[in-house]
């Protein structure tokens, strides 16, 4: 009986292991998705290719109008805390509509300044502290800068510098 075994061993073929059929489909698995991501790469960058310039119109053009800063002059104040004195340094820039004329808020900029003086004089050193600082000194800004502007509109105040010693 062992003889007729071994005669017919080299016959038998084993059935592939679970193993590796398992392994031959993670590795398929992992080109179909390599190839896909490939695909889709070079799809998003045909989507997202630089725009060119509109005939007649230069690309510099369209970006000045786009956004109008003025920058306001560097505004130091001395607060009181009761104990002791307490300096603040702010500076700011303002967005303004592309109507208004950059050079024309910023000769503003001295009065809006001097205007700010008597608003911080109410204020408490304790009003600046955290990020509630930021918007108070904005919205103090853009109060004062509508009253000194009149007809000129603001759309924002960015804070540039915001220092208290």
């Amino acid at each position: 009986m062992s003889r007729t075994i071994r005669q017919n061993a080299p016959n038998i073929k084993a059935a592939p292991s679970t193993l590796d059929r398992l392994g031959r489909r993670v590795v398929v698995g992992l080109l179909c998705t390599m190839a896909g991501l490939a695909a889709a790469g070079t799809g998003g960058a045909f989507l997202l290719k630089p725009g060119t310039a509109q005939a007649g119109r230069v690309v510099g053009d369209t970006l000045r109008t786009a956004a109008n800063y003025a920058r306001l002059p560097a505004m130091i104040f001395t607060l009181s805390d009761g104990d002791r004195l307490r300096e603040l340094r702010v500076r700011v820039v303002l967005d303004m509509e592309p109507t208004a004329p950059v050079k024309t808020v910023e000769s503003y900029g001295p009065r809006i300044a001097n205007a700010m003086t008597n608003v911080m004089l109410d204020t408490d050193p304790g009003e600046l502290r955290g990020r509630n600082g930021a918007f108070y000194i904005k919205d103090a800004v853009m109060r004062t800068a509508a009253k000194e502007l009149g007809s000129m509109k603001i759309r924002q105040v960015l804070v540039q510098e915001l220092v208290m010693r």
